[in-house]
């Protein structure tokens, strides 16, 4: 079985992590991609490395992030500030299904591969653009990078603790968000396309995405004029809902609703407090927030994580231990839904990917390609798509244009 989106081509004009993610889940998805780097140095992130083991050969091979999230593509390099550069990517385009493109506004354009350049040679793309602050406006010429994106969203004003300086979420969620959205976005103008046989542009930028995710803070600040601090590993609408000391680490307890209070409180023998009036409901839990997990936090301290996850999942309480990264990779339900998979690569042999989050009952995804090298399949995608011969590929090597 091949992937949903088996047979689409995407030419891939992206770099850092926003736009190679995006086409990395299309890849996923079945979509042969197809990656364009500049010759000779390629994606700034085949730099970003801190894998000991991973070092020999960067840029060639790549570091570990771009090792991450470039599965499933293959690497050419063009030149695009050469004319014949130029003209290379446009007949590219004219097979091509979808475009994605994360260059700074207007840069794309000046090369002279923007939406209306690559439209008027083939009317059917789709043409996805990610940006950090958007195409027009006041920010949209700044210099943006995930972490400067977190900042400007407020996310970093309620991440940590009220007595620490802002700190960054561990994860780069404005990257990631937006290449998540761009690719929602994407597989929805395909399905238009096919209704109407039209192509279109879509535009995402990190900081609409970054903020989307901030949904549920949205209302009591837009409509309410509240300002929030940041609630450590808890949660502004819900209590009890964070991490709790144990004797030997910390346990997430999550209580969403009033019913859940009680069935938590009796396993933690504070039945007494299910019906004080500080605590009977979310909203009053809310209120006397340090209260309560100040009482419940001096129950949990007298158990291990591993107690109180037997005496809390025997009572169908959703909770869960706080563990380090190597131990959540190697967790066996992790490995039980496929996500942690080997590959093979063409320098570093054997190594782990994280696997596919997505399973079709009817359409199998699959990893068939690992992290490429740098220019790794240019002859042979010029060749099989646009037909050039050994002559012509050999000259294109010599005047630097591959």
């Amino acid at each position: 079985m091949a992937g949903p989106l088996d047979g689409l081509i995407v030419l891939d004009f992206t770099h850092g992590v926003a736009g190679p993610y995006a086409t990395t889940i299309l890849g996923d998805l079945g979509c042969n991609v197809i990656k364009v780097e500049k010759p000779g140095r390629g994606d700034a992130s085949r730099y970003m490395n801190v894998t000991p083991s991973l070092k020999g050969g960067i840029p060639t091979v790549g570091g570990d992030y771009f090792l991450s999230i470039n599965r499933n593509k293959k690497a050419i390099t063009i030149d695009l500030k050469n004319p014949k550069g130029k003209e290379l990517a446009l007949e590219l385009a004219k097979k091509a299904d979808i475009v994605v493109q994360n260059f700074s506004p207007g840069v794309i354009e000046r090369l002279g591969l923007g939406y209306e350049q690559i439209k008027a040679v083939n009317p059917r793309i789709i043409y996805a653009s990610i940006s950090a602050y958007g195409s027009s406006g006041p920010m949209s010429n700044k210099a943006g990078m995930d972490i400067a994106v977190q900042a400007r969203s407020g996310v970093m004003s309620i991440t940590g603790y009220k007595s620490s300086p802002p700190v960054r979420p561990g994860a780069s969620i404005a990257d990631l968000g937006a290449a998540v959205y761009c690719v929602v976005s994407i597989i929805s103008a395909l399905f238009y396309r096919e209704r109407t046989g039209a192509g279109q542009e879509i535009k995402i930028s990190l900081l609409d995405a970054m903020m989307s995710l901030l949904i549920n803070y949205s209302v009591p600040v837009i409509d309410g004029g509240v300002e929030f601090e940041p609630f450590g590993s808890g949660h502004p609408q819900i209590v009890p809902y964070q991490a709790f000391p144990t004797s030997d680490g910390y346990i997430i307890i999550a209580g969403g609703t009033n019913s859940l209070f009680r069935r938590i409180c009796e396993a933690l023998g504070l039945e007494g407090i299910a019906n004080d009036d500080r605590f009977k409901s979310n909203e009053n839990r809310v209120t006397n927030r340090e209260e309560l997990i100040k009482i419940m936090s001096e129950v949990t301290r007298t158990k291990t994580t591993n107690e109180w996850l037997a005496i809390l999942e025997g009572n169908d309480i959703p909770c869960a231990p706080v563990r380090t990264l190597k131990e959540a990779f190697n967790d066996a339900q992790l490995v039980e839904n496929g996500m942690i998979t080997t590959v093979q690569h063409t320098k570093l042999g054997s190594f782990k990917l994280l696997g596919i989050p997505f399973k079709f009952s009817e359409s199998k995804c699959s990893i068939r390609l690992p992290p490429p090298m740098l220019g790794e399949h240019t002859d042979a995608v010029l060749s099989e798509l646009l037909g050039l011969d050994k002559g012509r590929l050999d000259m294109l090597h010599k005047e630097g244009v591959i």
